[in-house]
């Protein structure tokens, strides 16, 4: 079987089955982070790569490659409720690039690491085809407030942070190169993602919320992987499904369907979680504390 027959969820399975889980590993390969017990503590470690020609628009900025390493890395602590402690980068770059691109990258990381109150603290560097960013992050969560994916529970209710699809009628944006007069928002939100750090921290404080993943891959396929990981089965109202204000509005200009941003586009980075019914408003109100909003949009049946 080729790996374009396979597809990441196999290949991630199949790693699953090979490596084994020592004994302090408290969550292992298959969901947003692994957590590793420590003292009552985990220590929570993710990794990410980026490829230049496969996951950067045309022209983007040194900036905007290095603030998107950073919120890929910090965005999966923020589903495991972990505080950031530091990133690593091993970047590949082609030996014609300018020394002053490589400045840019590496202060870009600097800058959007700072905003989450984290450091880069070390990395590698190689020659390479391509610009190769690769990523990890590690933090700290009490264990007893880690967040998982296979915690939902009959009962509890569904949510998400903030609105969806923006960042994905962005790329359409900037790949078909349409007029970005009006609609500079969705570029903003491809171009400059925000990880959900705090919003994370709260969650796994509440002591309400039974599971979480980050919105990456499409709202749809990661409902898909909550209710496979938690063993359950979840429904959803389609209506309550918080869009971006300019979403309806790109797709009715240019003729494309509103689900394909916002229930299959991903990349929005807002958490979905799962939440046991009686602490709803307390989490509702504590996100709003930060800052931030979330909107129920089902139930674990």
């Amino acid at each position: 079987m080729k790996l374009s027959e396979a597809g990441e969820r196999a290949l991630v399975e199949l790693a699953r089955k090979i490596c084994r889980r020592g004994p302090r590993v408290r969550v292992g390969i298959g969901d947003d982070a692994a957590a590793i017990d420590i003292d009552g503590s985990c220590l929570v470690a993710t990794t990410d790569m980026l490829v230049a020609s496969r996951h950067f628009p045309p022209r983007t900025t040194p900036e905007q490659m290095a603030r998107r390493a950073v919120v890929v890395n910090l965005s999966d602590l923020a589903a495991m409720g972990a505080e950031p402690l530091g990133l690593i980068f091993s970047v590949g770059l082609p030996r014609k690039l300018e020394v002053k691109f490589v400045e840019r990258l590496v202060r870009g990381m600097d800058v959007a690491a700072r905003e989450y109150d984290t450091h880069v603290v070390g990395g590698d560097l190689d020659e390479s085809e391509e610009v190769v960013i690769s990523g990890a992050a590690f933090g700290m969560a009490r264990r007893r407030e880690l967040l998982t994916r296979s915690g939902a529970r009959a009962g509890d209710l569904i949510a998400v942070t903030g609105r969806l699809g923006a960042a994905a009628a962005g790329l359409r944006l900037l790949l078909k190169r349409h007029p970005a007069k009006g609609y500079r928002a969705l570029a903003r939100a491809q171009l400059e993602p925000r990880a959900r750090v705090r919003e994370g921290m709260v969650l796994a404080r509440s002591g309400f919320v039974t599971s979480a993943i980050d919105v990456t891959d499409g709202l749809a396929a990661n409902l898909w992987q909550l209710a496979r990981e938690s063993k359950v089965k979840l429904v959803i109202d389609r209506a309550n499904v918080p869009e971006h204000p300019l979403v309806r509005k790109f797709v009715t200009r240019y003729g494309f369907g509103v689900d394909d941003f916002v229930l299959f586009g991903g990349e929005d980075f807002e958490l979905l979680f799962t939440v046991r019914p009686r602490g709803w408003e307390k989490v509702r109100r504590a996100l709003k504390r930060v800052g931030a909003t979330a909107t129920t949009i089902g139930r674990v049946a």
